[in-house]
């Protein structure tokens, strides 16, 4: 399973296109489950989501930070956050993988959309 950990929001018209960025994801990979967590402000939570995939039977889980830099956020509030999870299901693996700007592929998207703006 992969969980996109994002960052979370109250307001709900931030939420959906998250959701609908989740879903998507979802269609275009069928063969891998992808669910969505919130770092905060909204549910659900990470624990949420292993929580429910493990009464399921999943017993692997990556988590991906769908944010820029692993710095920040990802280290101060999501590692700590998968840490938790891990000492809860010790029985499966939960990896957390690193975040969208530390991806070559991500970067050269980035790079493919600036140089479209010079033209």
């Amino acid at each position: 399973m992969l969980i996109l950990m994002a960052h979370g929001s109250p307001n709900t018209h931030w939420r959906a296109s998250v959701e609908r960025l989740s879903k998507a994801l979802q269609e275009d990979v069928g063969e891998v489950e992808v669910r969505l967590a919130y770092m905060e402000c909204a549910p659900p939570t990470l624990m949420d989501v292993v929580s429910a995939a493990v009464e399921s039977g999943v017993t692997e889980v990556r988590v991906l930070p769908m944010f820029l830099a692993s710095e920040g956020h990802v280290e101060r509030n999501v590692r700590p956050l998968v840490d938790e999870v891990r000492a809860a299901y010790s029985s499966i693996e939960v990896e957390l993988l690193p975040s969208l700007g530390e991806y070559r592929k991500f970067r050269e998207f980035l790079s493919t959309i600036a140089r479209k703006q010079a033209e």
